[in-house]
């Protein structure tokens, strides 16, 4: 069996196995899924993972081999109502875990975070995930995910998903660190993700962090780094005491903690 293969039927065992307690995804567990129809609880959560972003009526066509039995869009959508976020990310998690190969560079787990905006279907009504760039323009409609990316084991460990317009990606990732369960890490991330609150989850939980900041030229937390060398390139301690006073003593003598 090759690699491929075996991840694939992982994933189906899962979603399988999910199937026999159903009633824990679904909103009526007394109800949904109690009757034997072409929708099963199994066969739905695999439909909703294969789609490839054509129009519903392709899309259950093409999976149903074009069967004159074909179930309607209505019951697809009646059927997809009925079943709880959280079935998906269970199925996200347990799949996850099923890889028991934590690759590690130096004894510590690689974990990258970035964030990226995923479109969904039009729907004007919901203010936090639609925009509209002009007044008669089309709008769309956006979610924001945020995850986290093991790079020596090449998979996604853990993900949040923002309505775009309500997307945090500093709170996100402080979230992600706080759930992270595992080795010792070293957490990556680019500009953007430079805030110290970050950097203080990421010391509270003992872990590593190497994030990109913008340059010292820029308005970022470099450019308050007096200490900083002129030169190019440099590799440099730096010690920063934070605090939330701000008095006319404390800027004066910035290294005397006794003061905060």
């Amino acid at each position: 069996m090759n690699y491929s293969t075996e991840v694939k039927q992982k994933l189906l065992s899962i979603i399988t196995e999910m199937d026999s307690y159903r009633w824990l995804f679904t909103k009526n567990p007394e109800t949904d899924f109690s009757r034997k129809k072409k929708w099963s609880f199994e066969e739905i959560m695999k439909f909703m993972l294969t789609m490839e972003g054509k129009a519903l009526r392709d899309e259950l066509l093409e999976y149903f081999d074009f069967d004159s039995s074909t179930p309607s869009d209505s019951a697809f959508n009646q059927r997809r109502a009925q079943i709880l976020p959280e079935a998906f990310e269970f199925l996200f998690q347990e799949f996850t875990k099923s890889f028991n190969d934590n690759a590690t560079y130096k004894g510590l787990r690689l974990i990258a975070c970035d964030g990226s905006d995923l479109c969904i279907a039009c729907n004007p009504k919901d203010e936090t995930t639609y925009f509209q760039p002009l007044p008669d323009s089309k709008g769309f409609n956006q979610l924001h995910l945020n995850a986290f990316y093991d790079l020596c084991s090449r998979r996604y460990t853990d993900a949040i998903i923002q309505p775009a317009r309500l997307k945090n990606e500093n709170s996100a990732m402080c979230e992600l660190i706080d759930r992270y369960r595992g080795q010792p890490a070293v957490f990556i991330a680019d500009r953007g993700y430079e805030n110290y609150n970050i950097f203080a989850h990421a010391e509270h939980k003992g872990m590593y962090y190497l994030i990109r900041v913008k340059d010292v030229t820029s308005n970022g937390i470099a450019s308050k780094l007096t200490m900083l060398p002129e030169s190019d390139e440099f590799d440099e301690w730096v010690n920063l005491t934070l605090t939330k006073k701000q008095t006319n003593e404390v800027k004066a003598n910035p290294q005397n903690t006794e003061l905060l």
